[in-house]
């Protein structure tokens, strides 16, 4: 796993044994002497886990752990003691930290400490996940249409009976995995594994290693046994995307599995049984396949024991603005941006009469780019991609954009930021080649790399002067081939 791990120490030995300690487990390491050196740079970058003296030439180490805690209440802090100082270990405790060591250690006990710590938080993590999951149940299905109402009815049939397979269809974006985890979720298979595969994405010989898993030897990369997805998921659920892509042998074996519940390694001889629940879904014409002669007859049917349609977006418009809001609410706290409260009705009126041939899942990520790049209270016309905006929107895009920057000129006065093309005079729309979005890229990128030289490279400040997290300039900083790190 790849860890990011600082050691706050003076002494120079303890920084050197414990680095390459570290560094030869995969860990990326870190060192200080000082703890204002350290703070400065976790403020910027953070760390997943800190080793921390106690004494330190330019601080105290429990008064810099009370700082660390501050800035992130989830940071993982390991106190490094001298021994004997056991009342230091309890204060340190006390005020947060995760665990203590006691000079002289080995580094066996180092190593297993990092592993405790990692064990810790992968359980964390994979029950705040399943938690999640669990609350959500019906909140991610999101609509007020006749037809989802009756999805979300459907969704409860199917989950009653936790054998019954069942096939999924609708356009691509159009959530076929939400519904089936939610399938999953409301089973009695709750708590068992839920694993997913995408039949398109993997192809032949891969692909049958990955759902039956290979013997050793049995192929020359074969170097151990491997459990397949079958195995993994044996009492939940596995879910087989793109399930019309399947190659006529695999057709076979995956037949077998749901007539008879078992299958054999590749290159095993032993008949290995299990309890999976099949869901699957496709965006293909299954039908036409079966008259191809592209999909076996006998397994379709075998899928489509319980089938639920998903309707594209297009057909039930009526949910795109409570789908909208629930994307804002999500992303305005995720980019700390509450600030922004809603859409302007030119802005809900260019998503309402939009076909979205993406569906749910293309209006998501319209939305989470609005609000990264708007600058008012509200999304506009000017935060939404080019593809909405048609013929009469193009004077109104460049006349917001014009405020934001004139805006930003009479705020910051910066000399910088008034170097930007006068839009009004220069009208580069009227150019050939003119391409809005590369346009508006070019300035974002500007601004940016900008703000990020009067800041001196650091990215907090940068974030800050930009009224940007973190997150939502390291996102920025990436698309434009920029130094993310």
């Amino acid at each position: 796993m790849s860890l990011n791990i600082s050691i706050v120490d003076d002494e120079e030995m303890v920084q050197w044994t414990l680095k390459e300690a570290m560094e030869s487990e995969g860990y990326n390491v870190q060192t200080f002497e000082k703890g204002k050196d350290f703070l400065e740079y976790y403020k910027e970058k953070g760390s997943d886990v800190v080793f921390l003296d106690v004494r330190l030439p330019d601080c105290n180490g429990l008064d810099l752990l009370s700082e660390i805690i501050n800035i992130d209440a989830e940071s993982i802090v390991v106190i490094m003691t001298a021994h004997g100082d056991v009342d230091t270990a309890v204060t340190a405790m006390k005020k947060g930290a995760y665990d203590y060591l006691t000079k002289p250690y080995s580094i066996e006990e180092v190593n297993l400490l990092i592993k405790k710590i990692i064990q810790t938080n992968l359980v964390k993590s994979q029950l705040q996940h399943y938690q999640e999951r669990v609350d959500s149940h019906f909140s991610q299905i999101l609509g007020e249409n006749y037809v989802i109402k009756l999805l979300r009815e459907h969704i409860a049939m199917a989950a009653k009976s936790d054998h019954t397979t069942v096939l999924i269809r609708g356009e691509s974006g159009t959530g076929k995995e939400l519904v089936a985890r939610q399938i999953h979720l409301q089973s009695s298979r709750f708590n068992k594994p839920f694993i997913d595969i995408n039949a398109a994405a993997v192809g032949g010989t891969l692909l049958e290693s990955e759902l039956f898993g290979h013997e050793k030897g049995a192929f020359t990369d074969a170097q151990k046994q491997k459990k397949g997805l079958f195995e993994l998921a044996n009492g939940g659920t596995l879910f087989l995307d793109e399930i019309g892509d399947l190659d006529a042998s695999l057709q076979v074996k995956l037949l077998r599995v749901l007539q008879e519940r078992k299958f054999r390694r590749v290159g095993g001889t032993t008949d290995i049984h299990v309890d999976v629940r099949i869901i699957s879904a496709t965006n293909a014409n299954l039908e036409e396949k079966m008259k191809e002669g592209v999909l076996r007859k006998d397994l379709f049917y075998r899928l489509n024991v319980f089938t639920i349609n998903l309707p594209p977006l297009r057909e039930r418009k009526d949910d795109i603005v409570l789908l909208a809001k629930s994307f804002l609410d999500e992303y305005r706290k995720e980019f700390s941006k509450e600030k922004i409260i809603g859409f302007s009705e030119e802005a809900l009126e260019l998503m309402q009469n939009y076909d979205f041939p993406g569906n749910v899942r293309e209006l998501r990520n319209i939305i989470e780019r609005a609000v990264l790049i708007e600058t008012s209270n509200l999304i506009r016309p000017v935060s939404l991609p080019d593809e909405l905006r048609k013929g009469d929107n193009m004077i109104e895009f460049i006349e917001d954009r014009q405020n934001d920057f004139a805006s930003d000129t009479k705020e910051n006065k910066s000399d910088k930021i008034t170097s930007l093309p006068d839009l009004e005079n220069e009208k580069p729309w009227l150019k050939a080649g003119f391409n809005l979005k590369d346009y508006m890229d070019s300035f974002e990128k500007k601004i940016i790399k900008e703000v990020l030289e009067e800041n001196n490279g650091k990215k907090l400040k940068t974030a800050e002067t930009l009224g940007l997290t973190r997150f939502a300039l390291r996102h920025l900083l990436k698309k434009h081939g920029m130094d993310a790190d």
